[in-house]
């Protein structure tokens, strides 16, 4: 595969990779509804060694604690705003990119939907994926 890029919508923040996914998911717990301002969060995890990073000295974290009981990082670009990445204390050394940020993303094709449990009615997790209520095993 060759470098796969993407970035933030001023440009100031950019990364590229040559790795596959580990997994590709629609994420429906109630934070990435927040922070997206949509139903659900599509997201892919890397091994967050394998991505070079353009820019980062502009990326700002946000921490909470997750309906998981676990910590969740959010980094997003301080002069635009948007969502880049994910740092999950259950998945350590593994970095979840926003599908949205991809210059391209019609490569991707989801598996699975998860937390499905708390999923809005008015976006009901594909039935055609693997359903986790919570996070996959």
């Amino acid at each position: 595969r060759c470098q796969v890029p993407g970035g933030c919508l001023c440009g100031t923040i950019r990364y590229q990779f040559k790795d596959e996914p580990i997994a590709t998911v629609h994420c429906h717990c109630t934070d990435c509804q927040k922070v997206t301002g949509s139903g659900f969060a599509t997201v892919f995890g890397l091994a967050a060694g394998t991505v070079k990073l353009i820019g980062e000295q502009h990326i700002s974290r946000y921490a909470l604690e997750a309906d998981s009981g676990q910590v969740v990082t959010r980094l997003f670009c301080e002069i635009c705003g948007s969502q880049l990445f994910t740092e999950a204390e259950n998945n350590p050394g593994f970095l979840w990119i926003k599908a949205g940020s991809l210059n391209d993303s019609d490569w991707l094709t989801p598996t699975d939907a998860c937390w499905t449990a708390s999923a809005a009615p008015w976006a009901k997790p594909d039935r055609g994926l693997t359903q986790h209520e919570e996070n996959p095993p």
